[in-house]
Formats: structure tokens, C-alpha cells, sequence
């Protein structure tokens, strides 16, 4: 009696699609099931509220501790100068921050949500290859930041020139510390921009694209969400929109959320540091359908140069499925400890001729004469005697 060679099993993999762009990430999971992705937003909506809440007690403990920071000349009058006045100035170090701070909370809502019902490993929310990839961020961030300096000395050149003149700044959207408020800037902004685009980018798309596979459903589907959170007229609303477009469009064609972060993350910084020093409107909400196209045509241009350069340095777009769980096979007999013996045998019997194999005797077991149970031990006896 014999057993089958204990051979390694072959990778297995399981049907369907081989490879898998951003927005489909989530069926790469073998544990996918079509109500997770629902369940994923629902808990990441959770956390998120509760986040906003902690953080809306601790600002309101804050503020009854100390009332002058409610900038208001009478300490007594600050709460009614607070309820009478809710809107927001972003020019404000305090409503910039508050501001900044309720968008960055999204980052460990969304990771948490993720963690728990998403695929793994977590870092698929950033890219197909499981992690920020670092230097295409890089890179991505240098041409972004270079192409928005030519974009604004064109804006302002142009203004000069009486082209698309904008309305003079005014004093309440100039910050009172330029300094400190630039610092706030390159300490807040890129956080806030990340966390909107693993939102908006990142869950969204694939969430949406776990049901529908043509991936302008998840591009497309986001933008009305992303735009309602800015309060523009509609010239500015479709700024938006188009923007987002773009950095779906970017996100589908690199594989990663990393060149959205880093267009993101140049744009808003810029306009955050030119209105610190009073050349931009902080609280403007009016645009015209001039910016409108002078802005797609940047946008344009900046997505197709990302585009190309991610395909320079062949920046990966898909991930590869995942090998299907094989279970480990019971190990044969002669993979124990046990004396090496032929590999076809099912079980271990003591060899033959213990003193050694005599002449004329071939040593190919396969081949030895078949010996009785006393041949070599003439002290025993047979079963039949």
C-alpha cells in the first residue's frame, strides 16, 4: 500500500476579474459580499459624527474657559457675539483651524471603516500597490507646485494687464498675523486635502465602483457631493466639479489617490498663502465664466501632464488578484522523523537485513526478495509453527 507524492499545492486563484483597477479594490477581497461596502460607509459615516461630536464638546469646553477667545471686545458679550455671528471668516487663525480640523477628523473615521470592512491590507484605500507610494508623490507634488506658480503669474499678469480684474480685497479677509496664519497653512492644509480626497477619491470610488465596473461611474458619482460642501455661486461650483473630475479621472489612470493629494494639496495651499498676505479673498464665494475657463484649461493641463509622467515612470494602475486560500495538506509518513525509507512507502518497517545487504542481493528494495517474518531472526518463531 502506497500514497500519492505529497507534491506543493498549485496557486489557485479565484474567478473573475485578473486585474483590478482603484475603484474596483474591494472585490479583490475573497471575503466580498455585496452589502460590505454599504456597511463600510455607514460605519465610517458613525465614526465620523462621533469624532465631530468629541471635537464640537471639546471646542465648547474651550471656549466657556476662556471667552476672549471668542473675539469679542466685552468677555460678557462674547456668547451672544458668538450666536449672533456664526459665520465662518477664514481669515480667522480660529475659524481656519476649527475648520481645517472638523475635515482632517475624516482621515481616522474613514481608516477605522476601512480597517474593520475593507480589504487588505488598509493601505489599498491609497493605491493598488497597498501603500502610499512615496516618490510618485513626490514627484507629483514638484510638478503640481511648479505648473500652479506659472498658473498664478499668468492669473496675475493678466489681471494687470486689466484682464479678469478681481474686486480689491477686503480688510476682514485679510488675516492679522500673516505669519502665524501661514503657518497654520502648511501645517493644516495638507491634511485636510488628504482627507477629503481619501473620502471623496478614495471610499467613494470604490465603493461605487464594488457594484458598477465602468469606472466613470465612480468618477463621475462623487462630484455632486464633493461640490456641495463649497459654498460658491455656481461659476465656482463648476470649478469645483471640473476639479474633481480631474482628480477621479487621475486616481483611475495612476492607480492611487497620490497625484490627486498632491494637485490638491499645491491649489490650496497657494490660495491659503496668497490670501495670508491680502491678494486673495478668503471668503470670496462669486467667480465669473472667464476664471471658469482659464481655470479648465489649467486643470486640463495639469491632468495631462500628471497622466504623463505617472506612465514615464510606469506607475502601476491595477493590482493583481490575491492567491486563493489552499488548506495545508497532512504531511506522509516519511516527512516525519522517521528513518529515511522509500518515499512511496505508506508506513516505516525496519529494513531487511539490519546487519547489511548481502552479496547478490540487489539494494533496490523494489527488486529484494520477499523474506519471511523469522528469515533473519532465528530465535522467533513463525505465526504457523
Amino acid at each position: 500500500m502506497s500514497l500519492p507524492m505529497n507534491l506543493p499545492p498549485e496557486v489557485q486563484h479565484p474567478e473573475g476579474e485578473t486585474e483590478y483597477p482603484f475603484h474596483r479594490l474591494m472585490r479583490r477581497s475573497q471575503n466580498y459580499r455585496w452589502w460590505k461596502p454599504l456597511a463600510f460607509t455607514g460605519t465610517g459615516i458613525g465614526f465620523f459624527a462621533a469624532a465631530l461630536v468629541i471635537a464640537i464638546v471639546v471646542m465648547v469646553v474651550a471656549l466657556l474657559a476662556n471667552p476672549l477667545t471668542w473675539n469679542a471686545e466685552n468677555p460678557d458679550e462674547a456668547p451672544d457675539a458668538f450666536l449672533m455671528n456664526p459665520d465662518l471668516n477664514m481669515a480667522s487663525a480660529a475659524d481656519f483651524s476649527i475648520t481645517m480640523a472638523s475635515l482632517i477628523i475624516m482621515i481616522p473615521a474613514v481608516y477605522l471603516a476601512y480597517l474593520l470592512l475593507g480589504p487588505k491590507p488598509v493601505g489599498l484605500l491609497l493605491s493598488v500597490a497597498g501603500k502610499l507610494r512615496w516618490r510618485w508623490f513626490g514627484r507629483a507634488i514638484g510638478i503640481s507646485a511648479l505648473l500652479f506658480a506659472v498658473y498664478f503669474a499668468l492669473n496675475f499678469g493678466l489681471s494687470a494687464l486689466g484682464i479678469g480684474e478681481s474686486a480689491p480685497v477686503p480688510a476682514s479677509s485679510i488675516p492679522t498675523d500673516p505669519l502665524f496664519y501661514a503657518l497654520l497653512v502648511i501645517l493644516l492644509t495638507p491634511f485636510q486635502c488628504a482627507a477629503e480626497e481619501l473620502v471623496f477619491r478614495g471610499a467613494f470610488m470604490q465603493v461605487i465602483g464594488s457594484w458598477l465596473k465602468h469606472p466613470l461611474f465612480a468618477i463621475l458619482l462623487p462630484v455632486p457631493f464633493f461640490a456641495i460642501g463649497h459654498l460658491y455661486d455656481i461659476w465656482g461650483l463648476l470649478d469645483v466639479s471640473v476639479f474633481a473630475i480631474a482628480a477621479g479621472y487621475l486616481t483611475w489612470r495612476t492607480g492611487g489617490l497620490e497625484a490627486a493629494i498632491a494637485m490638491h494639496i499645491i491649489n490650496n495651499t497657494f490660495l491659503f498663502l496668497l490670501g495670508a498676505i491680502g491678494v486673495v479673498d478668503l471668503n470670496a464665494t462669486e467667480s465669473n465664466p472667464l476664471s471658469l475657463v482659464f481655470s479648465i484649461c489649467f486643470t486640463a493641463l495639469m491632468t495631462f501632464v500628471l497622466v504623463k509622467l505617472a506612465a514615464k515612470h510606469n506607475i502601476a494602475r491595477t493590482a493583481g488578484p490575491l492567491p486563493a486560500v489552499v488548506p495545508s495538506p497532512m504531511l506522509q509518513p516519511w516527512q516525519m522523523n522517521q528513518p529515511p525509507m522509500n518515499p512511496n512507502q505508506a508506513y516505516w518497517a525496519p529494513p531487511a537485513y539490519p546487519a547489511g545487504t548481502p552479496q547478490g542481493v540487489s539494494r533496490d528494495p523494489s527488486v529484494a526478495p520477499p523474506t519471511s517474518p523469522t528469515a533473519d531472526f532465528p530465535d522467533r518463531q513463525s505465526p504457523d509453527s
